[in-house]
């Protein structure tokens, strides 16, 4: 029998990302693939392991191994102008925040699963190879045409993962391994796009809608297909991609970074994509907006309450949340963070803030020179700014009831720059005395909400006026927070101006703004990730708590590059002799 090069696979129970939830390194045990394939227990193992390593993954979970993220706080927030982390050598800081890059930074600067890819890449070609091999199992008898579908499942999103960050990549459909991708010529963006396509087409008639078994949940289905679909031909759509001029110049290898001209029905693909995976994902009767609570509790449960129906897919690898470990420790100052070692925080930035308008829809009363009404400002906000940010005058949870940001306050802090502490992802039931608790929660890959805000964008981009389905798509994401839906007199310019906000919103510190900010090509516009980001001063007045005045101030002036539109493709890599460099680097 031919002996194939030995495998390590996970040795988990038969549920997903179950095997003390990868919290630490697994146990391994090395067997050929003639093993592993002709076992479906083995076989599944292997298919987990695949999603173990290649599903996205927004939590910082180490601050050396492969969920690294930025080696401090999580969600890529802190590296665009949704927030600020306080350590100094955190990516976000030492790195995008300064334009401090070099040509073999990547993998550290964002890119932590960035060699790991290409081995899990192998690992989807080779079960794909060799799934028909595993011998029929009465007791999950669908076993190995699932399987094949979220294979190429996989592979689609794992191409996807390295495409929107460098451009077109080698496609390899077959067994190579995982050091010599580098020796393969890029193909172009284009021809990347469409063999994503064809694999997640091929998963949609492979994958069932959702799983009853819980065991399953969070595995790939055919909504979650569609909606990855949805997001591929929103971003090919985009000026990043879909433009006539580069965002530098790459003479003869334009169509490596992008299309390498404009196309209207490019948007129209999208719009279309978007609308087939809401009918899938509304049809099947099992997702749908998060709507069973209040406009004030709506949003913090679609973050904080596990599978709920709104998340059409998530990333379930760790589980046991608690505010003294990772991934919510560093995002925490030491009074909500039960430590006394360290001082860590992620503070939402006040050009973040500025997103939020009030809750009739209008722009937000704050003053560039400041004013003596802040908490009555924040009474006036848009609900899901206090379900994302911590200000002060709000409750954090039943122990912290009035979180006193004031100087000296109970909960102020010297590494504060901003006054406004993120608290998406910590949820109010965590407690900050011991004893302390844990809760699980899921990073979420994608949810419904996205979808109306993809299909709003397009329609809007395709055509010359804003049509009523995109007005109405917006609508049904801010109704569930109370807000109004856009007025129905806008143009197309101010449709999209809006839209954007309401994305910066409604998607805050999912790491969408950190790509969308590069695909729509407004990285560069002032106070976005260049130029002056904010934070506030804030001042008793009269002794009082309540009766606060404030002050906006500049606390850093950040640097963009054009270069990083795109990642620069590792230079070791590249000097192999088969890959060509993005412009820039």
């Amino acid at each position: 029998m031919k002996t194939y090069k030995l495998l390590t696979i996970f040795i988990c129970s038969l549920s997903l990302f179950s095997c003390a939830d990868y919290l630490e390194a697994p146990p391994s045990v090395d067997l050929n693939e003639d093993k592993v394939f002709s076992d479906r227990a083995l076989a599944e193992r292997y298919l987990t392991g695949i999603y173990a390593e290649g599903m996205p993954l927004g939590f910082c979970m180490s601050s050396d191994n492969t969920d690294r993220r930025l080696c401090s706080s999580s969600t890529l927030g802190s590296a665009c102008d949704e927030a600020e982390d306080v350590a100094d050598w955190a990516k976000g800081n030492s790195a995008w925040n300064v334009d401090n890059h070099n040509n073999n930074s990547a993998s550290w600067d964002e890119d932590c699963r960035h060699y790991l890819r290409w081995e899990t890449l192998r690992k989807c070609n080779i079960l794909l190879e060799r799934i028909k091999e595993v011998p029929y199992d009465a007791g999950d008898p669908e076993f190995n045409k699932r399987a094949e579908g979220e294979a190429y499942f996989m592979r689609a999103m794992l191409l996807w993962e390295g495409v929107y960050r460098y451009g077109g990549l080698p496609i390899i459909h077959f067994k190579v391994a995982s050091d010599d991708f580098s020796t393969y010529p890029r193909n172009t963006f284009s021809d990347c796009i469409d063999s994503i396509l064809v694999d997640i087409d091929r998963a949609t008639r492979l994958l069932p809608d959702y799983y009853s078994d819980a065991s399953k949940v969070g595995r790939a289905t055919r909504v979650a297909a569609l909606a990855l679909k949805s997001r591929v031909l929103l971003y090919a759509a985009s000026p990043l991609f879909n433009n006539d001029t580069p965002y530098l110049p790459f003479p003869g290898h334009e169509n490596l970074i992008g299309y390498g001209d404009y196309k209207k029905d490019r948007w129209k693909r999208a719009a279309d994509a978007a609308k087939a995976a809401l009918d899938a994902a509304l049809g099947s009767g099992h997702y749908d907006l998060y709507t069973d609570g209040t406009p004030e509790t709506n949003y913090e449960h679609v973050w904080s309450v596990p599978d709920n129906k709104e998340i059409i897919l998530s990333n379930k690898k760790y589980k046991n949340f608690k505010v003294s470990g990772r991934p919510i420790v560093a995002d925490l100052p030491v009074w909500a963070m039960n430590k006394a070692w360290g001082d860590g925080g992620l503070y939402a930035t006040f050009n973040f803030v500025k997103f939020y308008e009030k809750k009739d829809g209008t722009p937000a009363d704050w003053s560039a020179t400041g004013g003596d009404n802040l908490l009555d400002i924040y009474k006036t906000l848009d609900p899901r700014f206090d379900q994302t940010v911590a200000y002060h005058g709000a409750s954090w949870n039943q122990e912290v009831p009035f979180i006193d940001f004031l100087p000296n306050g109970a909960q102020s802090s010297a590494t504060d720059k901003t006054r406004h502490l993120v608290r998406k992802w910590v949820p109010r039931t965590l407690k900050i005395t011991p004893p302390l608790n844990t809760t699980d929660e899921e990073w979420i890959v994608f949810r419904v909400a996205e979808l109306y805000l993809n299909y709003a964008e397009a329609l809007n981009e395709y055509y010359d006026n804003p049509p009523q389905e995109a007005f109405d798509a917006v609508a049904k994401v801010r109704n569930r927070s109370g807000m109004p839906g856009f007025p129905a007199t806008l143009s197309k310019e101010e449709f999209r101006k809006k839209l954007r906000n309401e994305r910066a919103v409604e998607l805050a510190f999912e790491d969408h703004r950190f790509w969308d900010i590069r695909r729509w090509m407004i990285a560069e516009d002032e106070g976005v990730m260049r130029g002056k980001m904010y934070g506030l001063k804030i001042s008793s007045i009269g002794g009082s708590k309540t009766h606060v005045h404030y002050e906006p101030y500049v606390f850093e002036n950040r640097s963009w590059s054009r270069r990083s539109y795109l990642h620069g493709i590792m230079q070791n890599e590249v000097d192999k002799g088969y890959l060509i460099q993005n412009p820039g680097w």
